[in-house]
Formats: structure tokens, sequence, C-alpha cells
């Protein structure tokens, strides 16, 4: 009798681009069930994103039956990380969580890691898993446009050292620029009429020389804060141009530091801590001591979502201790700067910052904070709205970003319409990752998701692998477009604005979260970093409209065989017999 695995239909490791959509009647395809087609992809940024991208693609497709290309504007990799290299750069989560979840790092120096330790993370990570292969850097998207009866995305790239454009395509295109990635100046009248130095936060000038200057700082938000402590300390003066409040918090976080204290309570002002060597050594010989901190910290910081909620206890407990601790950290005195830095409205409107040092540098007498608003700029200095003039050395913008809402480059849909005049309203994102009617295109961690729930990275990871899920979705199933329905969306924005009526992020405060504005959609996830993960660890297919290649929906299917038939794999053709009753599938 002839083996059931010999003269099959197909070979089980050629992978081809998938077909426009033929003429004429329908005809069953000679391939095996659900057989990849070659999926081409697209991701502009090699930052988090785009590694958890690569690392992730290679775990989760079939080897073979894919391309990836990581486009960067920059000439190395590593996004906000390797952009950022002013004095001071952290983050503001703690060190040992801002890893991917899968990868820890054992011998972070601090607890709050500074930028430059994060970057080499991620180099380390880009080397330990071949990551960059698929980075073509110096490569800056300018637009993505949607050819409807191809099923691709054409792109347009423009190489930052010559300045000419090539163009390229993919099937599926990734956004993981990030939401913190175009800075801009402050919009302020004569500011490029300063004639000393003058530098943004986020494209810092290390060869300007500081030491025993007046430096004016424009700017109260995190960058300003992790800055001026370090600008104080070698400072002739520093002048802070305050245009509002904000809460400088304790460490999140604080109850695994205990543990590691061996139980000693942490000092409640102690916000930086640098780790010991025999911290270092515990870490890497005992795995599982290290999980137990990592997940303490994710525990205390998801718990405390509850502060995010108006009138909470929570959110009174946290206003009367963040209240105490900022005035214990001024000391005695400076009344004026005290009614003026903490806010009336609750904490967590705003971004909350640890602030290593920022309140103790503001009461120092090389330091003054002004809190006239700015009228206008002038060669010698800044004139404040009091009419005086303030001459200074260097000035330094710490006014953050322009908030990346929409990308940073032109996106064009099957009909014609540009993503920015879609959303001139508004964003319009489903779970911060799908827009309607631009098909095949992903977003990591946008507008919508957790940017002030917790820690990032594990959002950035799951939505990668929702994006993955799709794109084998689309791979396997003969899929030329998908994108998700606006009334799924709709529903989605309508939750959210119910549920923010009670949030503190709809109070009086200028946030990021709410476009830069004081009132507007709070474009936040409505639950903690863990009630986002739930939500989007796999993708609900009903939320999404679907356009196929074939005049079939279940072209798919094939010639009758599987996998194991076309690859002669006897095992693979009887996965569902076991012994007991564990999961099973078919390839």
């Amino acid at each position: 009798m002839p083996s059931i695995v010999n003269g099959v239909n197909g070979i089980a490791k050629s992978y081809d681009y998938p077909e426009a959509t033929p003429e004429g009647a329908y005809k069953v395809l000679q391939q095996y069930h659900s057989k990849p087609r070659r999926l081409r992809v697209a991701c502009a940024g090699a930052g988090a994103s785009g590694l958890c991208l690569a690392y992730k693609m290679e775990k989760m497709l079939e080897a073979g039956s894919w391309e990836l290309t990581l486009f960067d504007k920059n000439k190395q990799f590593g996004g906000t990380w390797y952009e950022n290299v002013y004095p001071g750069v952290a983050c503001d989560i703690p060190s040992h969580n801002y890893t991917f979840t899968f990868d820890p790092k054992s011998d972070w120096s601090h607890y709050f890691a500074y930028g430059g330790e994060i970057q080499r993370y991620f180099e380390d990570f880009a080397e330990r898993h071949g990551s960059k292969k698929y980075m073509k850097l110096n490569s800056k998207i300018v637009e993505t446009k949607w050819n409807e009866e191809q099923g691709i995305w054409e792109l347009t790239i423009e190489d930052q050292v010559t300045k000419e454009s090539w163009h390229d395509w993919c099937h599926v295109f990734v956004n993981g620029t990030g939401i913190l990635n175009n800075w801009k100046w402050p919009e302020i009248e004569g500011l490029h009429d300063f004639a000393g130095p003058k530098m943004h936060s986020a494209s810092w000038d290390q060869k300007v020389d500081l030491d025993n200057k007046t430096i004016g700082v424009i700017g109260t938000g995190s960058t300003s804060v992790q800055i001026v402590p370090q600008l104080q300390k070698i400072a002739k003066q520093v002048q802070v141009y305050m245009r509002s409040p904000t809460w400088i918090s304790p460490p999140f976080g604080a109850g695994a530091l205990t543990l590691l204290q061996g139980g000693q309570d942490v000092d409640p002002g102690q916000r930086q801590y640098e780790f010991t060597k025999a911290d270092k050594q515990r870490f890497k010989d005992d795995p599982d001591f290290h999980l137990k901190f990592r997940k303490g910290i994710e525990a205390e910081i998801n718990g405390l979502f509850g502060m995010y909620q108006q009138n909470s206890e929570l959110s009174h407990t946290f206003r009367k201790v963040i209240t105490e601790e900022m005035n214990r950290r001024m000391g005695p005195g400076h009344q004026e700067l005290k009614d003026f830095i903490i806010p009336t409205w609750s904490p967590g409107c705003r971004r909350i910052s640890p602030g290593d040092g920022y309140l103790e540098s503001l009461v120092q007498d090389n330091v003054q904070p002004i809190m006239q608003g700015i009228n206008k700029i002038v060669p010698e200095g800044i004139i404040t709205a009091d009419g005086e003039l303030h001459k200074m050395d260097v000035l330094v913008c710490a006014t953050g970003f322009q908030v990346a809402f929409r990308p940073a480059f032109r996106v064009i849909n099957g009909s014609g319409k540009l993503l920015t005049d879609d959303w001139k309203d508004g964003p319009n994102l489903y779970l911060g990752v799908s827009a309607p009617r631009f098909p095949n295109f992903y977003t990591i961690v946008g507008p919508g998701a957790t940017w002030s729930n917790g820690t990032l990275l594990p959002s950035i990871e799951t939505t990668v692998e929702y994006s993955v899920k799709m794109m084998k979705k689309i791979q396997t199933e003969a899929i030329k477009a998908i994108e998700v329905q606006q009334e799924a969306l709709d529903e989605v924005y309508a939750h959210l604005d119910e549920y923010h009526k009670t949030t503190v992020w709809q109070e009086e405060c200028r946030s990021w979260f709410k476009d830069g504005k004081i009132k507007n959609r709070i474009y936040l996830w409505p639950g903690s970093t863990i009630h986002f993960l739930k939500t989007i660890k796999d993708p609900r297919m009903e939320d999404y409209n679907i356009r196929y290649r074939y005049k079939n929906r279940f072209a798919f299917l094939g010639n009758g065989d599987v996998k194991a038939t076309a690859s002669r794999d006897v095992a693979g053709l009887s996965t569902y017999m076991r012994s007991s009753d564990t999961d099973w599938s078919v390839d």
C-alpha cells in the first residue's frame, strides 16, 4: 500500500507573494490549507516598537514567509533613547520594568535608569536577537499611499544623508514612531532673535559650554524636571520660566525596594536608588527573586490605578502625601513658589514625575523660579509680562514634543484622503492601533492606549503581538485588505467619554493626553495597563471589515491537503490523538 504522504500537491516551504485577484470564475487553489503567502512588512521606526516587532515576527510567523524592513530617520536605532541626551535624562518607570517583559536585565545601575543605559539595553537586545539585519537607517518615511487594486502600501522614503527620495512597497505598514518623536520650538515672539546658544531638550548640543553660565530654562514638564537639577550644579545661575504647576511624586513601586532592603521601609523622600553589587548579583543568581521584584513593581503600579478616579479615597490620599512631601522638600519659606508649583487639580491630571532633586534645586541660591509669563525673547534674553528683561548666556527650551496624535508622514487611503483630513476633528484610532478606512495599517500604542496608566513596554509588546496576529490572518486567509469598522470605534470612544467623566484627567489641566488642551476628549485607555492588555490580547475580528484576494472567502482551504501532507510529516497528520484532554492544533 502506498504511503499517504506520497505524491502530494505543493511544496511546504515555498512562499510566493499573493497574486492579483484572478479574472473569471472561482477556482480551487492548488495549495494546502492556510498556506501563508509571502508578506512584505514595513515599519517606521527602529526604537522599542520596531525591535519588538522584529522579534515577535520571527517568533510568531512561519520562517521564510515574510519580509520586514525597519526604516529609521536617524543614523542609529533606539528612538527616543538615542535622540534624548540632555543632562539628567532618565525614565520615570523603574528600570527593572522598563524592559521587554520576556527579557529582564539584572544589572541595572539605578532604580530609575538613565537614558544612556536604556539605549545600551536596546542595542544589546538588537545584538542578541539579530535585529539589525532588518534596519535601514538614515531613511525617513515621508509618505504611505494605499493601492487598493494591488492591496499594498506604496512608500516614499527620503535618504537623510543625500536628501534623495526613493520608493518601496509593503502589504502591511506599522507605525512604530511613538507618541513623543517630533520636538518643536515653543511659539514665543522673538525666539530665534536670541544671540547666544539656544537648545531644545530633544536636540541637545553637548558642545555648548554650560559651566558658570547664566542659563534660562523654559518649561516645567518632565524634561525640565530632569534638566534643572543638573544645570544647578554647574551654572552660575539658572532661571526657570514656569508656565504651569506640576506634581512631583514619591517613586512608584517603592514596595519592591522595601523587599530588596530586607523589609526596611524606604525613605519617603528617596527618589533614586543605586543598586549595590550585591543587589545585582542576587538578581542574576536568583531569577525567581528577580521576577518577584519585577512583579511587585508592576502589581503596585496596576493597583494604584484607582488614584485616577476623581474624589476617590486613593486620590485624596495621594494629594495629601505628595503635597506634604513637596513642601518638605522645598523646606521652610518659599511660599510664593509653593503656592504656584503645587497644583489645584488632582495628581495624575498630567503625568506625574518622580523629579529627583528638582524641588530641592528650585530653592538653591543660584536658581531663580520665574512665575511671570513670557512676553518675548530679545537678543539679550527674555522679557517677562511685567516688562523686566532677564539676561542670560544660554537658552534651553524644555517644552517637549509635538505629540504624535497624527503620524509625522503623509498617509493616504484608497480614496485619496489624507489621514490628517480624516482625523480633522481629532484622532480616530481603535484601541490605539487601527484606523477605519486605512487598511493593513497598525499603530503601536497610539492615541487611546495606555500613555499614563502605568508601564509602557508591556503595552507596546502586546500591541505588536496583536498586529502580528493580524498579519498572520492576512497571509494565511488570502486577505487583501482588513480595516476596522467606524461603528466599533464610535462605541469605544463612547465608552471612553462616559468613563472619563469621573477621572482626574478631565480636570482643568493642560496635557498631551488631551492634545495639549485643557478641555478635550481624553485619549487615554479607561483602565489600568493590565486592563488594556486583557482587551488587546486577541483581535476582535467582528470589529473589522475584510476584503479578500479571491472571489471566495474560503479560497484558503485549498486542495484538501494540510501542511503535514505537503511536508510529508506523518506525525503532523494525527495531532488530535492524545492520551488526555490537552490542547491540540493542526498546522
